[in-house]
């Protein structure tokens, strides 16, 4: 007996008799299959075959037959000591851990893909120049190349990646790579010099389409063969019949990769070509592709018959060494072997031949029965040579007398009958048996016992049955048919083949097993095509279980040899890809080693924290400066008015509150005198002290920073002009201008210049600073509000660090919370009483009367009256955005009693538009002052005109300059407002000669902080503009507003500093009392936190993790919803990572002052120099639009406003007609012609021109843009200048080169705006794509109504987006796809389904490489343009790829770039 195999359980099994092998035949078998191996046959392919060992009758212990027997391995106790037992130990580890893991992760990325391609086919197609496309891939090749291209090794450890992630990201990428149609060899050289440590199979894909061609990557041309495999089919059966008719079922398309052989396969064989497709009945057809001739010079009768026996015997030959060889058991096994090339070239020459006119089949035939009985005999007789060599198998024999022999069976050749019609030569005589090509000489042929019970049969549940009905399901056009291979009657070998086209055929063959009947022999090889399709997927799952008990067990036996191949083939290619991983770490231990010296190198290079500096010395000259200077006389004459002020008597006290408490809460009411002598107080005392100090003093404005540094440098005794210099104690510091040196101790700066000078927190200059005053605290701007933030932060480090918080009107009790509950203080002021007079009383006193063909009524009258009007006046006309405002409609006016005032004082009252500024009662109001009532005459001296802008202010002014009486000598009109010089701004406080009375027109910046001394009456428009988030428009805008009830009490109490005082508040006192708010709303509830966002994040000083964490701790705190919009914005335009970090572009963005999605675009537009068009696009949608629509000329203006479109974009339109205008004033004469011709707004096109010059000094002092000396200066005195006249900035020439490319000046809208999108839909619409949204156009732009086929665009891009009755997108453009994809969101892109999305909102479909040439030139734009963001040059090649991505911006699908300008 034999050893007992370690693998298998003791079963049942038959016997069989057995020739002897001879030594010589065994080896020859295991060279050659050491020759074929390697390969690993696919699981559908396993079938069952010969075993090693002769098989026992079925029955008697259940074991597997010979023929399942071989997929186990022989195991014996030293296979374990094994290197091979080893090693399949280690793979088999590896497909434990990872085999299922890796598989489900390759079957997801490729249905993925196979979705994601379908889908892509819908999608708009994107494309690209092709010389820009070549030129792109040519400069990532290049650039490859100067990077090196040897092969990159991996370093897991140093990425704190283990071995198994590693080896399951390479067999995902090695798989899904030939899945995607590479070939093992390129994917191979993918690995190894293409991909870097961590990349997958997606990073592997862009490097085959960028180094190999574009036929290769689609396996297209002389890459066809290579990549593209032709289907593979079984040979025929032959001499078999059908076993039913044809099943009429619908034909089933099964993919390549399931066309496989199914029969019997040995240990290791090669693959081979696909034989040609044939019938049943009938022999292969000829291929004629040879071009090799056969045919006879000479005629001779044999010559013909001779050279075909040569040609069939070297045919067998063939045949034999293709595929029947031996295993390494006792047994021979044989197969039904593919057609090779060179045995269907034999063929072919073969079949030639037989067409020969002399060729005899009779005589050739029996040529050939002589030749193979010639050649059997002598190889029977090489083998008894070796007979004295007992066979190894032979010691394993079973002993007891088998009940079932075994029979030598002959096998019937494939090769005969090869032209014989219908049925070959089976009408011939019989020629001897020839040993088979299939089978060995000593081939043993095993008999099984399969027996079907009745019952089994009568209910169909045979494995023929479940069969038929299974195919019968999934084809109705496949044919099933079973042929008998073994003539010998006392046991039966049957044949299976279905076929389903002519394409796809499989053959199973009983080719080593035998049963003792047709039935159950058809019903075994049933079972062995049923398992195999199922196993492959072909058929569905079928119930087995109810198959007889033997087919059972012969069922297990398959589905463990399937299991066991299926194992050894995973082994295989996990042993592939762990050497591919091997030989791509094995200079890992060089490149860790590397990598940490050079972090050694890092972390010792790195610069000490500076320590904290020492405590300004105080320098003995100063103390001895002051005590001279308070010997003077000047300021001992200064000193007595400042002890007269009503802070004076509480000096002491306050110093002495300030030396217990480290914050303390001050309120002043007005003329007190605590914005000049609270501060001088502390300079005082610290310097008589000899103290060292140096005391800050925070203003919301510059001209109250400049004004009070100027007053208190008087007061203290200094000459004028003398701020700023060495001998001066006070200073201030505003942006672009400052007067400070060594010897300043108290300075006036802005909230903006305090929280920059906070911004380097402990450790900088600011551990100088003794004493922080922040003063008009009530306002609650956005920058007071943060510096709260910081100071209360700031409090807990520098212990030392003294802070007052000071106003007028200020909250004590809750500033006071604020601050732990710090001590609080409250002083009087000095004021006389002023007369308040309400809208009512106005127009009662002046005697001003308006009807309703008034400019100033409401324009819902105008409209009813349904007059036909022939002249219209800008006063009178609307912009789109006041339009809809009136469809929310005006509040009604209060009813007036008629008892108390006249009847054309109630009519004008309930007339008035309270939106209007009433110019004409103000003028009327200031004639009643100084000229007609003399009750009145005595507060003309000064009167302060409160107005909510500069525009409005240059139409008062330009009124009152043109009336008879005002623009005289009697009277100096001066303008008061931020965008006016320093000097301009002081000469208000100017007292004017005598008899000459002074009006000043002045926004909220005289409200609080700044005090004109000399005021008596104050005329009040009851308005202010200020920034707002407008939730409709979701966006901030400068918005015209009513003032609150405290900022009222504000302006009439500038009347009353040095007599009694007059103020006319310009509306109702119904609506003073019952609709004006008690305080202003603090911007940080009505403002976008962008900035302030932006703000957080450039401070050293920690105060928290996230925004939302440190603005939760302000003094009223922001909703979370406005935290979390601010910075989703800026996470948006790249302004912050997500994990909230500040980018080199959000540091540029928090320098201006303005919306994130304009800043990015100014930025980015400066890049693209274009930014002149790009400054009056962002100054228009700060503003109003300069179009304008008269009541009763709407089509006229329509028609206008048409004339000036551009592109259809309202956005070139903009720049267009701004344009236009600009040029108009060439003629100073006929600019108003013009507004007036063409329905445009002279007044809002000078705001644009302020607000352009405003937005371009941002950009300057940001340092991003760069001019010389000698433009800055130009700006400046632009902007600066005295008098109304409109002056305009010249952009300079290097930043406006593509100023007239309207498709890089779209890209730079698209750059900043995004996600600003609206995307047309399949039925025509418009659609958001952030929430997808229907969308439609506002009929103030110039889109409305326009077809969507004559967009020339995809998408559109928007500014605004407002819902009323329906959802409306007032500014519109088309922007071009490449825009979109080289500039905008987060690019996905699948190259072997050409597709691209942008954040998962917009798609498009683009072939490979042109997505690879888009993919390199976004990545290589980013990385310029984040270069250039940080101040830094671009290198020659960095500035190479700029170019190209200007021009591909720039270009046409067709244009030649060296005819396309960008530079």
């Amino acid at each position: 007996m034999g050893k007992k195999k370690l693998s298998l359980k003791p079963v049942n099994r038959g016997f069989a008799t057995t020739s002897v092998q001879s030594k010589k035949g065994k080896q020859a078998v295991s060279t050659k299959a050491s020759e074929q191996g390697g390969d690993i046959a696919a699981p559908h392919n396993d079938t069952p075959t010969q075993g090693t060992e002769p098989v026992k009758p079925e029955g008697e212990d259940g074991q597997l037959p010979s023929h399942t027997a071989a997929a186990q391995p022989k195991a014996s106790e030293d296979d374990w000591d094994s290197e091979q037992a080893v090693d399949d130990a280690i793979y088999q580890g590896l497909v434990d851990r990872l085999q299922e893991k890796a598989d489900k992760e390759v079957m997801r990325l490729v249905k993925s893909l196979d979705q994601e391609k379908r889908f892509a086919a819908s999608f708009p197609r994107l494309q690209i120049n092709d010389n820009i496309r070549d030129q792109a891939i040519q400069y990532a090749q290049d650039d490859i190349c100067k990077e090196g291209c040897e092969p990159k090794p991996w370093n897991p450890a140093a990425s704190g990646t283990d071995s198994d992630k590693v080896l399951l990201r390479t067999y995902v990428t090695f798989q899904v790579l030939s899945r995607l149609g590479f070939s093992d060899r390129r994917i191979e050289q993918c690995i190894l010099q293409g991909l870097d440590d961590g990349q997958g199979w997606s990073e592997g894909e862009e490097w085959m389409w960028l180094n190999l061609s574009e036929d290769e990557c689609r396996g297209v041309g002389e890459f066809a063969s290579a990549n593209v495999s032709a289907p593979v089919m079984d040979a025929p059966l032959i001499d078999i019949t059908p076993d039913a008719p044809s099943l009429s079922l619908e034909k089933t398309a099964v993919d390549n990769k399931h066309l496989v052989v199914a029969t019997p396969a040995p240990n290791n064989t090669e693959s081979t070509a696909a034989p040609e497709a044939g019938s049943l009945f009938q022999s292969l057809e000829a291929d004629e592709s040879d071009s090799s001739s056969e045919s006879d010079d000479e005629l001779n009768l044999n010559k013909t018959n001779e050279s075909w026996v040569t040609l069939m015997l070297e045919f067998e030959d063939v045949k034999t060494a293709a595929g029947a060889v031996k295993g390494k058991g006792k047994k021979s096994k044989s197969q039904v072997v593919m057609e090779t090339p060179e045995m269907v070239k034999i063929k072919n020459k073969i079949n030639r031949l037989e067409k020969e006119y002399m060729f005899n089949k009779k005589d050739a035939d029996a040529l050939l029965k002589a030749m193979r009985s010639k050649r059997v005999m002598e190889r029977l007789e090489a083998k008894l040579k070796n007979i004295g060599t007992p066979p190894e198998a032979n010691s394993a024999a079973p002993t007891e007398t088998p009940p079932v022999t075994s029979v030598l069976d002959s096998f019937v050749s494939d090769d005969e009958g090869e032209d014989g019609g219908l049925f070959g030569n089976m009408l011939d005589e019989p020629p001897e048996r020839p040993v088979e090509a299939g089978l060995a000489v000593n081939s043993t042929i095993n008999v099984r016992s399969m027996p079907v019970p009745k019952q089994f049969s009568f209910v169909g549940n045979t494995a023929k049955a479940i069969l038929r009905t299974a195919i019968s399901k999934s084809s109705r056009q496949a044919v099933i048919s079973y042929a008998r291979l073994s003539p010998n009657p006392r046991v039966a070998r049957s044949g299976l083949e279905i076929r389903w086209s002519s394409q796809k055929r499989r053959v199973w063959r009983m080719d080593d097993i035998a049963c003792e009947s047709v039935e159950e022999a058809e019903n075994y090889v049933s079972t062995l095509a049923l398992h195999d399709l199922v196993a492959s997927g072909d058929l569905l799952p079928v119930n087995w279980r109810s198959l007889p008990p033997a087919y059972r067990d012969l069922w297990d036996e398959l589905e463990q040899m399937h299991t066991e191949t299926e194992l050894a083939a995973k082994r295989e290619i996990w042993k592939k890809i762990k050497a591919l991983v091997d030989k791509k770490t094995s200079g890992k231990t060089s490149a860790a080693g590397t990598t940490a010296s050079k972090r050694t190198f890092t972390s010792t290079s790195v610069v000490d924290t500076p320590s904290r500096p020492a405590n300004p010395i105080y320098a003995d000259n100063l103390r001895a400066m002051y005590e001279k200077r308070i010997a003077t006389p000047a300021y001992q004459k200064m000193r007595q008015v400042r002890d007269s002020l009503p802070i004076a008597p509480f000096r002491q006290k306050i110093l002495d509150m300030l030396d217990h408490t480290q914050v303390l809460v001050f309120s002043g009411e007005t003329g007190c005198g605590k914005s000049t002598q609270l501060p001088a107080y502390i300079l005082e005392d610290q310097l008589s002290k000899g103290e060292p100090c140096k005391i800050f003093v925070t203003e919301p404005r510059r001209i109250s920073a400049i004004s009070l540094a100027q007053r208190v440098s008087v007061e203290l005794g200094e000459s004028p002009g003398a701020m700023g210099n060495a001998s001066s104690l006070v200073g201030y510091s505003i942006r672009l201008e400052a007067k400070m040196s060594s010897s300043t101790r108290l300075t006036f700066v802005t909230n903006g210049i305090a929280l920059r000078m906070l911004e380097g927190g402990t450790g900088s200059s600011f551990d100088e600073v003794t004493h922080i005053v922040v003063d008009e605290v009530h306002e609650r701007s956005i920058e007071s509000d943060f510096l709260l933030i910081v100071l209360k932060h700031l409090l807990e480090v520098r212990k030392d660090l003294k802070v007052i918080l000071m106003s007028a009107t200020v909250d004590v009790e809750k500033i006071s919370e604020f601050f732990g509950g710090c001590p609080a203080m409250k002083v009087p002021g000095r004021t006389f009483p002023v007369q308040v007079q309400y809208l009512e009383d106005a127009v009662e006193i002046a005697g001003w009367h308006i009807d309703e063909s008034s400019p100033y009524a409401v324009w819902d009258r105008n409209r009813k009256s349904g007059a036909k009007k022939l002249e219209w006046t800008e006063e009178a006309a609307e912009t789109a955005e006041d339009a809809e405002e009136d469809e929310e409609g005006p509040a009604d006016p209060t009813k007036l009693p008629s008892s108390k005032y006249s009847s054309r004082t109630v009519e004008t009252v309930n007339l008035l538009d309270s939106r209007k500024i009433p110019y004409d009662l103000i003028v009327r109001l200031l004639e009643r002052i100084c000229f007609e009532d003399s009750t009145l005459e005595s507060f003309s001296t000064a009167t302060l005109v409160f107005l909510p802008g500069l525009a409005e202010i240059r139409k008062l002014h330009e009124e009152l300059q043109s009336h008879p009486h005002f623009g005289t000598r009697d009277f100096v009109i001066y303008p008061l407002h931020s965008s006016i010089s320093s000097e301009g701004q002081s000469s208000v406080f100017d007292i004017p000669p005598q008899g000459v009375r002074k009006i000043v027109i002045s926004t909220n910046i005289a409200e609080t902080g700044v005090t004109i001394p000399d005021i008596t009456c104050v005329i009040d428009s009851g308005k202010q503009r200020e920034m707002r988030y407008d939730e409709k428009r979701q966006l901030s805008r400068l918005v015209e507003t009513y003032i609150s009830r405290s900022n009222a009490k504000q302006r009439r109490g500038r009347a009353g500093r040095v007599q009694e005082g007059l103020a006319f508040h310009l509306f109702t006192k119904a609506r003073h009392d019952n609709q004006l708010a008690e305080h202003p709303i603090p911007e940080m509830l009505r403002l976008s936190l962008q900035d302030l966002a932006l703000r957080i994040k450039i401070l050293k000083v920690k105060m928290g993790d996230t925004v939302e964490e440190v603005l939760l701790r302000a003094l009223d705190p922001p909703s979370a919803t406005n935290i979390q919009r601010a910075v989703l914005a800026l996470v948006e335009v790249k302004a912050l990572t997500s994990d909230e970090e500040i980018t080199p572009m959000g540091r540029l963005l928090s320098k201006l002052p303005m919306d994130v999605h304009l800043g990015k675009f100014l930025l980015v537009a400066a890049l693209f120099r274009c930014l002149d068009p790009a400054l009056t696009i962002a100054a228009t949608l700060n503003s109003k639009s300069p179009f304008i629509t008269p009541f009763g000329f709407e089509s006229q203006a329509t028609a206008a406003k048409k004339t000036f479109s551009v592109g259809n974009s309202d956005f070139y339109t903009i720049v267009n007609v701004f344009d236009a205008w600009r040029r108009a004033h060439d003629n100073t004469a006929f600019v108003r012609t013009f507004c007036k011709r063409n329905y445009v707004s002279h007044q809002n096109l000078q705001q644009i021109e302020e607000l352009r010059q405003q937005l371009l000094a941002y950009l300057i002092d940001s340092s991003f843009v760069e001019v010389s000396r000698e433009q800055k200066q130009e700006i400046a005195r632009v902007r600066y200048s005295r008098g109304f006249k409109t002056r305009f900035v010249t952009v300079p020439t290097h930043l406006n080169e593509n100023a007239a490319n309207e498709r890089i000046i779209s890209a730079a809208l698209a750059s900043g705006l995004y996600p600003k999108i609206l995307t047309l839909d399949v039925a025509g619409g418009l659609r958001t794509i952030s929430n997808q949204q229907p969308v439609s156009i506002h009929p103030s732009s110039i889109n409305f109504r326009l077809p969507k086929s004559e967009f020339g665009a995809n998408n559109l891009i928007y500014y605004t987006l407002m819902q009323s009755k329906k959802l409306y997108a007032w500014e519109t453009g088309p922007v071009d796809d490449r825009a979109l994809v080289l500039l905008c969101g987060d690019l996905d892109t699948k190259l072997s389904a050409a597709s691209m999305q942008i954040d998962r909102r917009l798609r498009f479909q683009v072939d490979p490489k042109s997505t690879l040439a888009l993919k390199h030139l976004r990545d290589q734009l980013a990385s310029s343009m984040a270069i250039r963001f940080r101040g830094r040059p671009l290198s020659d090649r960095q500035s190479q790829w700029f170019e190209l991505a200007l021009k591909c911006l720039a270009m046409g699908l067709y244009e030649d770039p060296q005819t396309v300008v960008v530079s």
